[in-house]
């Protein structure tokens, strides 16, 4: 009797296991042949391109539902992806521990968004403090796609972090080349 429950086990063991091989294998090949359109800011995906720029918008300004900065990090430019600027992240993070708690009360109000190119938009959009939304405070934002992924542009980073820190702008920061239109010069 006992042989015959561990033959069963055996069996239905191995054939789960070949049931998940095939269906994992299956799995693959569907994806390897439906591969996601990427979400240019025209044509049939520029909805989708827009609802991704509000999601980065949300992650990098939404302190209550993301309130960490490697939460927000694959969101902005030059902090995640194939090119990252270390001196960048790294005033980041200091910067988004040092006002944790304003940040876990800020939400962001995206506006429009008016994409122009198929890898760029510039977002109109308020900051929100507290519940109440602060018109006019936060300067005006763009958005890029980076890789696949739409993100709050370096430029919006650093100009939102100098309504805080003016010198955030001032050289040998990397934002001081964002704003003046380079590349952070620490870039990986």
């Amino acid at each position: 009797m006992r042989r015959r429950a561990a033959a069963l086990l055996i069996a239905v063991l191995t054939t789960g296991a070949l049931v998940a091989g095939l269906a994992s294998s299956a799995d693959a090949s569907v994806g390897a042949k439906s591969k996601a359109k990427l979400a240019y800011c025209a044509g049939g995906t520029k909805s989708k391109a827009v609802k991704a720029i509000k999601d980065a918008y949300s992650h990098f300004l939404n302190g209550k539902l993301y309130p960490t900065a490697t939460d927000k990090e694959p969101f902005i430019q030059y902090l995640s992806g194939k090119h990252t600027s270390p001196t960048m992240i790294s005033n980041f993070e200091a910067s988004s521990a040092k006002n944790a708690a304003a940040s876990a009360t800020t939400d962001v109000q995206v506006n429009t968004v008016k994409c122009t190119g198929k890898k760029k938009a510039d977002v109109a959009y308020d900051l929100v403090l507290s519940g109440t939304p602060s018109p006019g405070l936060a300067p005006p934002g763009t958005a890029v796609l980076d890789g696949k992924v739409w993100k709050v542009s370096a430029e919006a980073l650093c100009n939102l972090q100098a309504l805080g820190d003016p010198s955030t702008l001032e050289p040998p920061n990397p934002c001081a080349d964002v704003v003046a239109g380079t590349k952070p010069s620490d870039l990986t």
